[in-house]
């Protein structure tokens, strides 16, 4: 092998972390209730590097791995920003949209939901379906989200309610931007996102800096 040959042989497979995690959880959806066999012949997300077919899997599995090292908390928020919301459905059924909702997705949402119960949202008076409705909020892309006025005529309460518990789930998670005379707050996603960084690059999967 030569000298060119050996270096890409061991290059990280990924420029970033985020692409990595992009890679890892649509893997896992691409290969999503498939038999064993299909899975080993097909070829999965992207090319090049080995990431398909079986190499692909084991890449896949690593990166998933190092995430579940994390921690739960910083598991679910890693599902939660970057697994699918859905994953396909080959059932067959005459109402069969051809996809179903992403449970793994979905519990991670309800971790956090329960999670922000005990910290963001201690003391104040919020059921478990409009927790969830924060949360997904938070993970929406802004052109996307639900509007305040909508949530609070949905949940029968006060939009200013609505937006300050709102505000409150999105500064634990997301936390807050450095303003003139003012530092920073890094947020829990902030703090994931950091770590798994770290993870990857220390085992060689994403280039350093």
């Amino acid at each position: 092998m030569g000298q060119s040959a050996t270096a890409e042989a061991f290059a990280p497979l990924f420029d970033t972390a985020h692409g990595a995690l992009v890679f890892a959880f649509n893997f896992s959806v691409q290969c999503y209730d498939r038999p064993m066999m299909n899975r080993m012949a097909a070829p999965g997300v992207g090319s090049g590097k080995g990431l398909v077919g079986i190499d692909g899997a084991a890449q896949a599995g690593m990166v998933r791995a190092e995430v579940h090292a994390l921690g739960k908390l910083a598991e679910a928020i890693i599902i939660a920003r970057i697994a699918p919301r859905s994953v396909p459905c080959n059932c067959r059924s005459a109402c069969c949209a051809g996809h179903k909702p992403n449970k793994e997705w979905a519990d991670a949402i309800a971790y956090l939901a329960d999670h922000v119960r005990t910290t963001a949202l201690a003391g104040c008076t919020s059921n478990g379906l409009l927790r969830r409705e924060y949360v997904v909020r938070y993970f929406t892309r802004k052109e996307s989200r639900i509007g305040f006025e909508s949530l609070a005529e949905k949940h029968n309460l006060a939009r200013n309610t609505v937006s300050a518990h709102a505000g409150k789930v999105a500064f634990l998670l997301g936390g807050a931007q450095a303003k003139k005379g003012q530092a920073g707050v890094p947020g829990l996603e902030n703090a994931a996102m950091d770590a798994i960084e770290d993870r990857l690059r220390a085992i060689g999967m994403v280039f350093g800096a």
